[in-house]
């Protein structure tokens, strides 16, 4: 994963996340600490998987930590589509 791209990935994941879920973000925001429902989460998942065009589940929004840990797993997805 290129630190580029990388950084492109966690920018639109982040602006995304701001205009879903309003409130200030950062790469270190937990979404559910920051409120985010469930219908935010998946409104957010469903605009991540249209940006990006691989998939990213309600699951992986649940999971992730913090921004920046959903940013990576979109990242590591997008380079497995384009290594194919």
């Amino acid at each position: 994963m290129s630190d580029n791209g990388a950084g492109r990935t966690l920018d639109t994941v982040l602006t995304i996340a701001v205009q879903v879920g309003g409130g200030e973000l950062n790469a270190d925001s937990d979404l559910i600490a920051a409120g985010f429902d469930s219908i935010a989460i998946i409104e957010l998942a469903t605009r991540l998987t249209d940006e990006f065009g691989v998939p990213c589940g309600i699951d992986d929004v649940f999971e992730a930590t913090s921004v920046a840990e959903l940013a990576g797993v979109l990242d590591g997805r997008l380079e497995g589509a384009r290594s194919r």
